[in-house]
């Protein structure tokens, strides 16, 4: 009897160790925490530039967030070095003016951020090259965590909301 209660005791503390050893330095089996780098969560639709000679200009579309927590644009880039502001429309109590958002452009979980001629978009301040139609316009997202994606915006022609992109309109 001695024995069997010398052996239980050996093969508890045996599996004891065991299931310490395995669990060291490794998370609990369904406790692992994924932490998504913000870039891998955007997923952008409808992604367009207007055409442009020199000056200002326009980029829009829809960039969604497909994770479960905030995302935060922080900044635009681009390849030809222009500068690329974020803008959002503004009321004035008499109408509405555009100007470059203070902070970043947070996207809920789940949600879209719809960038639109007349409403919020990426603006081109002082192009270094044309935009022209019918070409392409690669841009670097750089998000608040670091991490940054490529995406392209086909250019177009479009004469639509017909913007004021002068300097002193509210810029």
């Amino acid at each position: 009897m001695k024995f069997q209660k010398t052996s239980a005791l050996a093969l508890g503390l045996t599996l004891l160790l065991a299931g310490c050893a395995q669990g060291a330095g490794s998370p609990a089996p369904g406790s692992e925490q994924q932490t998504v780098r913000q870039a891998e969560a955007l997923t952008t639709s409808e992604t367009w530039a207007k055409a442009a000679e020199s000056g200002m200009s326009a980029a829009f579309g829809i960039l969604h967030n497909s994770s479960g927590t905030p995302i935060a644009l922080h900044q635009v880039s681009n390849a030809q070095g222009d500068e690329i502001q974020i803008h959002e429309m503004r009321g004035t109590g008499t109408g509405m003016t555009m100007a470059q958002l203070e902070g970043d452009l947070v996207i809920e979980p789940g949600k879209d951020a719809v960038l639109a001629p007349g409403g919020n978009h990426l603006m081109f301040m002082d192009l270094q090259q044309p935009l022209v139609a019918a070409q392409t316009a690669r841009l670097t997202l750089e998000f608040a965590d670091g991490s940054s994606t490529e995406v392209d915006f086909p250019i177009r022609n479009f004469d639509g909301a017909k913007e004021s992109y002068d300097e002193h309109a509210g810029h």
